[in-house]
């Protein structure tokens, strides 16, 4: 009898650190995927950004004030 409990008692142990180790995998999954979606987040924003300044130098029809703008060197629409 006394050999029935400990059996139930290491069965028991046993799910709890099964069920610990999912949790802990779990969260690291989420950390990855978070660490994923900032990245793709990070590069979207990136290219909005170039993007826009792109945009501000097309109103400037001279070439140097594109090329200035994309030098990230204080594109005229910007002051």
């Amino acid at each position: 009898m006394v050999m029935l409990m400990v059996v139930v008692v290491v069965i028991m142990m046993l799910m709890v650190v099964a069920m610990v180790v999912v949790v802990v995998e779990m969260m690291m999954l989420l950390v990855l995927v978070m660490m994923l979606v900032v990245k793709v987040v990070v590069k979207v924003m990136v290219v909005v950004v170039m993007m826009v300044f792109v945009m501000i130098n097309a109103g400037d029809q001279s070439p140097q004030g594109r090329i200035r703008g994309i030098t990230f060197d204080y594109p005229k629409g910007f002051l």
